[in-house]
């Protein structure tokens, strides 16, 4: 019977093409599915509480340190717009980097930093983020604006802009370097690096957020990219993971503290204060030297040892020597003797007088003449080739460190930097440093003949600091400085139509300094 308004009856009881309450059968299995999915799904992602770990999923956030609350700070604002996004963050990121180009492009900065603000909310475990928007704010943005304060302002917005990273990123040492690297090379080595200096030690703001961090009363901009630095340093120490080349990172606070003792100088502090800085530079190295660095040979080293790693293979050399008296001697001759006839000749000429013939063949026997221990030891008696092999092993072995430890150091030019500590507390290199600064000083305010007498008491004080320190007498850096010196002294020369000296007390080493101006 149908029903006055159209109702089929029969469909509410489950028959007709409806179903049960005019569902379909098939969206009714679905729906059933559903719920029936919502049981384990609801027992994995269980929340954790005060009395529970919570479901599976919370548990294994938990185990790795993947929560929020794990990596840093929770920024209810940040959670609430990933949350608003459902699912679909990346896609507004992408967004906002447009967006962000966009108000780049047209200079408008209001819009860029806040732009950058909700970038960092959707995404505030992204370690380039943080890194790129900050280096966008303290070194591109500020470049467009011609007063000094107002560049201070957004370089120090960029560091701001770091801290907030850190905050929410605690187990990631390399915003902490960052955060180093901008408060020290940004504000200490820019064209306006004496303006900034001055705006930062005076920048009372940022030294009362800073406060919970530092150790040191100082506001000097490298002493405080220096604890940015070791709180790096430290933080990597404990177990963070070090996603950046650990050699340069961990050679930064000691490049910071040289950094330091530089800008003393260069601002005309000189006696005691300089002598400590530079004590402070030469503590800072000798950490470095003794810190164990990973690298790319799977072989971990520290690079104070090469002296070390040299000395035991002379060591072993000798115990091999006396192990097999004569064996590397008679191995050599023997090579020699088997060598052509015009390679024999080729090496008996000395090599400035050589052809490129004669060069070529030298080198071909000069190749094959090469004798290592290992070669000599496979020649060894019985009685004791497993002691020379023994031996043999460890020669290569400390042989490859050095080379190894030779070859990091170069990265970082570890022993210039080095001699320079060592020579730089000197009191030679303190009045060759104080000179030099006086004169320039004189010759800028066209005092010549003071400026004069000052250079050349420099130079005098410049030659005793490298005679007794070859490195740095011998080094490229050392005779490019000098040569911008000696210039300003040529000029000095000049107005008062006086002769260069001949021979120059400095001559060696302006040989070896590339072509100035």
């Amino acid at each position: 019977m149908t029903d006055p308004h159209g109702d089929d009856r029969g469909s509410a009881a489950g028959g007709g093409r409806g179903g049960w309450l005019g569902v379909r059968p098939d969206t009714l299995m679905a729906l059933l599915g559903i719920a029936a999915l919502l049981v384990p799904l609801s027992a994995l992602s269980q929340p954790a509480d005060a009395t529970s770990g919570g479901g599976f999923l919370a548990r294994e956030r938990t185990r790795f340190g993947l929560s929020q609350a794990n990596l840093g700070e929770i920024d209810p604002a940040s959670e609430t717009m990933r949350l608003a996004t459902l699912g679909l963050k990346n896609v507004a990121v992408t967004l906002l980097w447009d967006r962000a180009n966009h108000y780049k492009k047209v200079e408008d900065w209001t819009n860029l930093s806040a732009t950058f603000e909700q970038m960092v909310k959707l995404q505030p475990n992204f370690y380039s983020i943080w890194d790129f928007q900050a280096h966008n704010l303290s070194y591109n943005i500020s470049v467009e604006f011609d007063d000094y304060r107002d560049r201070y302002a957004w370089v120090m917005k960029g560091i701001e802009f770091l801290r907030q990273g850190i905050a929410l990123n605690a187990y990631e040492p390399r915003l902490l370097g960052r955060m180093g690297w901008f408060i020290g090379q940004k504000i200490g080595k820019s064209d306006e690096k004496k303006q900034f200096r001055r705006l930062f030690k005076a920048d009372d703001d940022f030294h009362e957020r800073d406060r919970p961090g530092r150790t040191l009363p100082e506001r000097d901009n490298w002493l405080v990219a220096r604890e940015k630095y070791l709180a790096g340093q430290q933080l990597a120490d404990s177990g963070a993971m070090l996603k950046t080349t650990p050699l340069i990172f961990h050679s930064e606070p000691m490049m910071t503290a040289i950094n330091y003792a530089k800008a003393l100088q260069d601002d005309g502090v000189f006696g005691e204060a300089a002598r400590d800085a530079w004590r402070l530079a030469g503590e800072e190295m000798q950490r470095f030297s003794v810190r164990e660095i990973p690298t790319s040979w799977d072989v971990p080293i520290r690079l104070g040892m090469r002296e070390a790693e040299e000395a035991r293979a002379r060591r072993i050399a000798e115990r091999l020597e006396e192990l097999l008296p004569g064996g590397m001697e008679a191995m050599k001759k023997q090579k020699l003797e088997s060598l052509p006839e015009a390679q024999r000749k080729a090496i008996e000429i000395p090599a400035a007088e050589r052809t490129e013939p004669q060069a070529k063949l030298a080198r071909e026997a000069e190749a094959a003449m090469v004798v290592t221990w290992p070669m000599v030891v496979s020649t060894a008696p019985s009685a004791v080739r497993d002691e020379a092999r023994r031996l043999a092993r460890e020669y290569v072995e400390a042989g490859e460190t050095a080379h190894i430890i030779d070859r990091y150091r170069e990265i970082v030019n570890f022993g210039f930097w080095r001699a320079a500590c060592e020579a730089e507390v000197t009191e030679p290199a303190l009045r060759a440093r104080e000179r030099t600064w006086r004169a320039e000083r004189e010759y800028e305010n066209a005092r010549l003949q003071p400026a004069k007498k000052l250079f050349e008491e420099a130079f005098a004080a410049w030659r005793e600091v490298l005679d007794a320190s070859p490195v740095l007498r011998d080094d490229e850096l050392t005779a490019e400085d000098l040569a911008s010196v000696v210039r300003k002294y040529r000029k000095v020369l000049d107005q008062l139509d006086s002769p260069f000296p001949q021979p120059f007390i400095l001559q060696d080493v302006l040989d070896r300094a590339p072509p100035g101006d």
